[in-house]
């Protein structure tokens, strides 16, 4: 009896272990693994290439669009636009316009008669980009801009040619887009 319980508890003990993995199904297993961690990291490293490539292109997806409806709308109410070579030379009162610049004056009249002018210059006050200044009932332009209009362009040309506005405008990518116009 003693004898046949020993060879019953025996028996079950091995028959109670887990079973161990042969040294070709671990190897299969470390293959596949290897093979997925891969994968994952080619999948991975094609995600950021991606995501560097969208954010390239982030100013003409996002910002000019909403650029062009800004100039839309402040163009189709402006009386009339002078192009200056620099923000600073069309705040002053007695500069003289240029064919192309980096400033545009614009002219508004007002229903009591008044002028009130305004310019959109590409400046690195109040932090580089594409700047709105309002003047006051005198004409004076204040030093900081009124509001920024984006800080996505790097470079914004204003020219007139053939009777037509053109703004040209191009970002730290060298993605560029042109809008063309005219509000006389």
């Amino acid at each position: 009896n003693n004898i046949q319980d020993s060879m019953n508890r025996a028996s079950s003990g091995r028959n109670g272990r887990a079973r161990a993995m042969t040294l070709i199904e671990l190897a299969v297993a470390i293959s596949i693994s290897l093979v997925l961690s891969f994968a994952i990291v080619l999948l991975l490293g094609q995600q950021v290439r991606f995501y560097s490539q969208l954010q390239k292109f982030r100013f003409l997806r996002e910002e000019a669009p909403q650029i062009n409806s800004l100039f839309a709308n402040i163009l189709s109410v402006a009386d009339s636009y002078r192009i200056y070579a620099t923000g600073n030379t069309a705040r002053s009162p007695d500069a003289s316009p240029a064919r192309s610049g980096t400033a545009l004056r614009l002219s508004f009249q007002l229903s009591s008669g008044e002028e009130r002018l305004s310019v959109v210059a590409q400046e690195s006050e109040g932090g580089s980009g594409l700047h709105y200044y309002r003047a006051d009932e005198l004409g004076s332009f204040p030093e900081t801009p009124s509001w920024t209009i984006s800080r996505a362009p790097t470079e914004t040309f204003f020219s007139n040619e053939n009777g037509f506005l053109e703004i040209r405008m191009r970002d730290q990518h060298g993605s560029e887009i042109t809008y063309g116009g005219n509000p006389d």
